[in-house]
């Protein structure tokens, strides 16, 4: 099998796996992709009241504290599926009568009366719909192409196939962007770009040598994307526009690399004049971000909106918190910190700057967001801001398991894969203390998945037969592996796939 057909199968078994554990989560930016699809506007005056993040200007109208990029891509698939759902919609609606029932059996407040809302308005399918095609549809392709191409890129970089593709894998499984991808999000989203843009930097093996300056304007505008997703994002440019410049550096003088840098700052120029548009056509002003027209809310009475100077306190939740800190999300990343010591003695198949780098990405986002005070409240939903630096924190660890004894390595990835999946299908919930209580769930409860719980919880509407009766999850379990199993052993319509051994190039 080529490396590129494993890396489509890889793709699409990722997309699989991140779809079937898809969850019902309504957040911020999918308000956004109802009100740009259906009624072509940023503003979401009839949304007031259902997110702590949606706010009123002094004009009356109403928006969110948050950059549109992931909303923006995520409303094309919706918007391509918007006539099959008015469908839907419409016939649902016309078969409601007298008073509508909206029993949502959750001990969480807030997520009973969102639902009363949402059903007394007739939104409650939309919603429905558009949580699943956001997820589906962009958040779960796009955290598959990410591995795959991982998968080619550590390939490149000297690895063996095989072990290039249990990289790959163990990135999309057994850390955290597993639990991200379940809904839409614009940190994954930053994520994302940012390892993308880096690998098309990198490119380890010279294999775009002649097209330096294409590969530095496609970094350039996944950086730009970055931006547009989350201010966030302008870490990721900014240090990937310095790579950029020591890449090319390799090559040609320094000041032709800084002269080639500049088609990396022209790819980043198109994502931020939508985001200059964006500010500019919600807000009146071009320049002031989202956040800075927010009312008061908890914690943003520090510093500027909430942020402030980088605080040690802060720096070590993001990293230790027993329910969203990284190193307790995905313990075996802090093998990443010992790379250094592989690479000193040239002992990897990473280059000692490409780590270097690749650590600076990641603690250059852990002292950013430890300057961000709402990073307190991540406890509601789980790991989210630092994701950016889950990737880059990978690849040095990448490292490390590839050097220590292969019994230790098949232990660490074991575990840690079993342990993101058990977040993934039991998802922390705010009144918990520690990520264990996923785990202890599906030890106790059994195999599950986070749309399945929450139409349970709201059967009563739709499938009053199943209310309270436990909705297996195996079915769509045993699915799943039939439909991996069938991308990996078939190559064509009634052609098997005899060898699936990973050829060289």
């Amino acid at each position: 099998m080529t490396p590129r057909g494993v890396a489509v199968r890889l793709f699409l078994t990722l997309w699989t796996v991140y779809a079937v554990h898809f969850a019902t989560d309504f957040g911020r930016e999918h308000f956004l992709v109802v009100s740009m699809v259906d009624d072509g506007t940023f503003a979401l005056d009839p949304y007031l009241g259902m997110h702590n993040d949606i706010f009123q200007l002094p004009d009356g109208r109403s928006y969110h504290g948050a950059n549109p990029g992931v909303s923006m891509m995520a409303a094309v698939p919706y918007a391509a599926l918007k006539p099959v759902v008015d469908r839907v919609v419409n016939r649902e609606l016309a078969n409601r009568s007298g008073e509508v029932s909206a029993v949502y059996d959750d001990p969480r407040p807030a997520r009973q009366a969102f639902y009363r809302q949402a059903r007394e308005n007739g939104w409650d399918i939309r919603f429905g719909f558009v949580s699943i095609i956001t997820a589906v549809l962009f958040m779960a392709p796009l955290t598959a192409w990410s591995a795959a191409v991982l998968y080619r890129t550590l390939a490149a970089a000297g690895l063996p196939g095989s072990q290039a593709l249990g990289g790959a894998l163990v990135y999309g499984l057994g850390t955290p962007v597993f639990y991200r991808t379940a809904y839409l999000n614009q940190n994954l989203a930053v994520a994302v770009f940012a390892l993308v843009a880096f690998c098309i930097l990198w490119d380890p093996g010279n294999r775009g040598a002649d097209r330096r300056r294409v590969r530095n304007l496609q970094a350039g505008l996944l950086g730009g994307l970055a931006l547009l997703c989350d201010y966030s994002g302008a870490v990721a440019l900014g240090l990937l526009g310095l790579y950029a410049v020591a890449r090319r550096s390799d090559e040609v003088p320094l000041t032709t690399a800084i002269k080639d840098s500049l088609w990396f700052a022209a790819g980043a120029v198109g994502p931020i004049l939508v985001l200059w548009y964006y500010q500019w056509a919600a807000f009146g002003n071009f320049i002031r971000p989202p956040q800075h027209h927010m009312p008061p809310v908890e914690w943003s009475d520090l510093g500027y909106q909430g942020i402030t100077g980088p605080q040690a306190e802060l720096f070590s939740l993001l990293l230790t918190d027993p329910r969203y800190g990284l190193f307790v999300a995905a313990p075996f990343l802090v093998l990443g910190l010992l790379a250094p010591w592989w690479t000193a003695r040239r002992k990897t198949f990473i280059a000692t700057r490409e780590v270097g780098f690749a650590l600076l990405v990641a603690l250059a986002y852990t002292v950013f967001f430890s300057a961000v005070q709402y990073t307190r409240l991540q406890y509601i939903h789980g790991i989210r801001y630092i994701l950016p630096a889950v990737p880059f924190l990978f690849l040095a660890t990448a490292v490390v398991l590839r050097r220590i004894p292969r019994v230790v390595t098949a232990i660490v990835v074991t575990g840690s894969v079993a342990f993101t999946w058990a977040q993934s299908m039991a998802r922390i919930q705010e009144q918990e203390t520690s990520l264990l209580a996923p785990v202890r769930r599906v030890v106790l409860e059994g195999l599950q998945l986070p749309a399945l719980e929450t139409f349970e919880r709201m059967a009563g509407q739709y499938a009053p037969s199943l209310q309270g009766s436990g909705v297996s999850a195996i079915p769509a379990l045993l699915a799943t592996a039939v439909t991996i199993a069938l991308i990996w052993l078939i190559r064509r319509p009634g052609r098997p796939l005899a060898d699936v051994r990973v050829d060289p190039e």
